[in-house]
């Protein structure tokens, strides 16, 4: 588990808070090629070890991966040309009535479920470009695929809102949403799909 000593007691961020220092809520685990963070407009390579902050935009390049692991031990892997920010991030140790935000702005993703789900989850809201997700006990996929955006539930139940419709995802099943209709039905998605999702945030073997 990620420790991060500003975390151990209470940490509720908002936006007017930016003359403070700098809040880091995690940390990067894994990168690949190129990730840029951008904090109140001052760029910085993500490097292996390094921070998460609170507001940070991250970026990543072509070909590229990110993994960053949050204080209370969320996991968020990025594929290549992703844009995410960590909007809200309300962690107490040990208690409940945490919360998080995250905003993907484009690129996929693939997002592992920690502390702040809690035993009921509803804590956490994951904004997507068809949608927002809300989870509970959740290992999930996002992104661009086969002409339209695609969601796949690997563990958990996830509910995707979109304006025209919703759809609540078990684990094994996934939905497509296409421009300007509803989500599909929650079905399990064929097997070539589910690979091609799924390198999309994978890491190269190491050498």
């Amino acid at each position: 588990m990620l420790r991060l000593p500003s975390l151990t007691l209470f940490l509720a961020l908002a936006a007017g808070s930016a003359a403070a220092a700098p809040a880091q809520v995690g940390r990067v685990d894994k990168v690949e090629r190129q990730a840029v963070a951008v904090l109140d407009g001052q760029p910085r390579d993500m490097t292996l070890g390094g921070p998460v902050y609170f507001n940070d935009m991250i970026r990543t390049g072509g070909a590229s991966r990110l993994e960053s692991q949050l204080a209370d031990g969320t996991k968020v892997t990025l594929g290549e040309h992703a844009k995410i920010t960590i909007d809200a991030f309300v962690y107490r140790p040990g208690q409940r009535g945490g919360r998080l935000d995250l905003n993907v702005v484009r690129g996929a993703f693939l997002f592992v479920g920690g502390k702040i789900e809690g035993p009921t989850g509803g804590n956490v809201a994951i904004r997507t470009a068809v949608g927002t997700l809300g989870v509970r006990g959740t290992t999930v996929w996002g992104g661009a695929i086969d002409g339209g955006y695609g969601v796949l539930v690997l563990d958990g139940i996830v509910t995707l809102r979109t304006g025209r419709g919703s759809v609540t995802l078990r684990k094994g099943q996934g939905t497509m949403v296409y421009a300007g209709r509803p989500p599909q039905a929650a079905a399990p998605w064929p097997e070539d799909r589910t690979k091609r999702a799924v390198a999309t945030i994978s890491f190269q073997p190491a050498r």
